[in-house]
């Protein structure tokens, strides 16, 4: 028996009315639109499994395996679906459903130890007796390569023909602590796959050398071939927009030209896009390269990345030639739509965007404006999310707004000048990226409709034809939890004590990493007395990623299990995991500091690196206070 109440709402497990076995398998998952070869992050992940589990509640188990197993939409590749019965043991637990191997299906599974000690039975039992659905972190063969890789699945509990049961199904990255494999991401690889997925983990990687070395890892920038291969190269700059390393490889007096030739970077029509990286931890950047070799430019996109080494904080970035084609990426929606209401994260707005694009294309103007004012799919208040239309012109002087939500009253009329708080031309910069590319990403301040303040705002934007006129179409999302955010009014103790949700729990976790990343140690006295972060039964702490030593907690019971935080996992290593995995959620029992009580605890605990030792920084709270 579990000693929790049911946690549906918590993980946002749809479950919505059953619908008859011939309905289209989509209208189930209204709040998904995730398939097998779109996903690309755990966010996808566990949109996809909550939209699987709303199929096998409609359709039963024996016509969900069989869709699992052979329909396009639940498998491609290393993605797929998972079904097994819920045992402390892989020798009691029976496999329902493993599209990799259909011979291991209606008999038990076998010991289960992977390679970083863990039982995955077991710790799946485990975690099912605190929760109804989370996340398990484990190493399984990669049916795409055929290794052992650090993999992240998304679980939730279900009945399968009257047996307790899991379905899931997880994703390995290239650009975990524990992965960034030098034969999988590097210089040459981005070379000849240039895409975003794979800039990314590129800049990422080469993000944690140097969060790990600092300086001492300038040398292995601008010289390590994994980091450099002709056009491809990986550049360093400090906050004031200097240059500190590049691994170009034309040198001038042995140095590399700077990236943007210069430190203002006038390129940017005078726009801080240091400044702007500095802000948002993660942004994109176009803007024409220049090869001294030949003398050409050409439009390049480069993503950037900020970090702190040793106390410093710097900006790590690469990129690559684009080309304005870029119709091979193109979304069909025929058979699914990406709503508002589903987008959690940043990820998963270019899908929404583009599905956007696709209905104007084939509805037009009018109705794509009634659908876009209108119509849910379109937008969701509580989240902030929806679609805008306007006119793609230099200035905003001469920019009409198509389609505006928030204010359709504006609509048909001129936007006028519109300069951020961020310093930043909007119009100017849509203008200018969507010259280069024909989709990308803006990154400014604008405000709020939930809020009603001036928030810095993630859009992905595509060009399109409205009533023959060039137009921009995108959609955006405003995260609490920026280096340029954290509010200590929105994101606190308080707040999430009063409100315990995961959303609230990962903003509360990255904004004290944020902290502690920039003061390192000097970061206890503030997490441990500051009354922004304790608050009840609510508290960050600190664990030495090495040995499990818990460095920092404003609970005395944690304590007691420094050094040996796996007795609160029945014996598995979650420091282990979190290190591999970035990123993780920890279930398990601890005393509540307000009453001295064991209670279940869900926490989320991230990696973070301060003067070269990795540490993880966590809070949670008791799942069964949400309801």
């Amino acid at each position: 028996m579990k000693n929790i109440a049911r946690l549906s709402t918590l993980f946002g497990v749809l479950l919505l009315s059953t619908v008859p076995a011939s309905a289209h398998l989509w209208r189930g998952c209204l709040d998904d639109g995730v398939v097998a070869s779109a996903i690309k992050t755990r966010g996808d992940v566990r949109a996809f499994v909550e939209c699987a589990a709303q199929f096998l509640r409609s359709v039963g188990p024996e016509e969900a395996s069989h869709a699992f197993a052979e329909d396009g939409t639940w498998k491609h590749g290393e993605i797929y679906i998972f079904v097994d019965g819920i045992a402390q043991s892989g020798t009691e637990s029976m496999t329902f459903l493993f599209p990799p191997d259909p011979s291991r299906e209606g008999q038990v599974w076998g010991e289960a130890i992977d390679d970083f000690g863990t039982d995955y039975f077991y710790e799946v039992w485990r975690m099912m007796e605190v929760v109804d659905a989370g996340w398990i972190y484990y190493s399984f063969t990669n049916p795409a390569t055929g290794i052992s890789s650090p993999k992240a699945s998304y679980l939730i509990e279900i009945d399968w023909n009257g047996q307790r049961a899991a379905i899931g199904a997880g994703i390995y990255e290239a650009d975990l602590p524990s992965t960034c494999r030098s034969d999988e991401v590097n210089a040459q690889v981005l070379g000849a796959d240039p895409g975003p997925e794979t800039l990314e983990a590129f800049v990422r990687c080469v993000a944690m050398e140097v969060e790990s070395g600092g300086y001492s890892a300038l040398d292995q920038i601008e010289r390590d071939p994994r980091w450099r291969d002709g056009p491809n190269y990986v550049f360093l700059m400090d906050l004031m927009g200097n240059q500190v390393a590049s691994g170009f490889p034309v040198r001038v007096n042995g140095y590399a030209p700077h990236e943007w030739y210069t430190a203002t970077a006038d390129k940017f029509g005078g726009r801080d896009i240091v400044g702007m990286a500095d802000i948002f931890g993660e942004a994109y950047v176009y803007y024409d390269g220049f090869d001294p070799t030949t003398g050409a430019t050409y439009p390049k996109v480069a993503f950037l990345k900020r970090i702190v080494a040793h106390g410093v904080p710097l900006i790590v970035g690469s990129g690559y030639a684009t080309q304005r084609d870029q119709s091979a990426v193109r979304t069909s929606c025929e058979d699914r739509v990406v709503t508002a209401g589903a987008i959690r994260s940043r990820d998963q707005i270019p899908a929404f965007v583009r599905c956007a694009a696709e209905y104007v294309m084939e509805h037009g103007t009018d109705e794509a404006r009634r659908a876009f004012n209108e119509d849910a799919v379109w937008k969701h208040d509580e989240t902030g999310i929806y679609v805008f239309v306007d006119a793609l012109r230099p200035s905003g002087e001469d920019a009409m707004s198509y389609v505006f939500p928030p204010d359709p009253s504006l609509e048909g009329t001129i936007w006028g000048i519109s300069i951020d708080d961020l310093g930043t031309d909007y119009f100017f910069e849509l203008y200018r990226v969507l010259s280069l590319v024909d989709s990308g990403w803006l990154h400014y301040s604008f405000t709020d409709p939930s809020t009603g303040l001036w928030n810095p705002k993630s859009s992905y934007v595509m060009e399109i034809d409205w009533n023959g006129e060039r137009a921009a179409i995108g959609a955006g999302l405003y995260s609490n939890d920026l280096p340029g955010t954290c509010d200590p009014g929105i994101v606190n103790a308080e707040a999430l004590e009063h409100e315990p949700h995961e959303t609230m729990l990962v903003e509360f976790v990255r904004c004290a990493a944020l902290l502690v990343e920039g003061a390192g140690h000097f970061a206890g006295p503030v997490l441990e007395t500051d009354p922004r972060w304790n608050e009840g039964s609510i508290y960050p702490f600190v664990i030495d990623a090495t040995d499990g030593t818990v460095l920092f907690s404003s609970n005395p019971a944690s304590f007691e299990v420094s050094g040996r935080v796996e007795v609160l996992f029945d014996g598995r290593n979650m420091v282990e995991a979190t290190d591999q995995f970035g990123e993780t959620f920890w279930y398990n029992g601890f005393a509540n500091p307000t009453t001295g009580m064991i209670q279940t605890n869900m926490s989320f605990v991230k990696r973070v690196v301060a003067q070269g030792t990795p540490l993880l920084v966590g809070s949670g709270y008791n799942p069964e206070s949400h309801h």
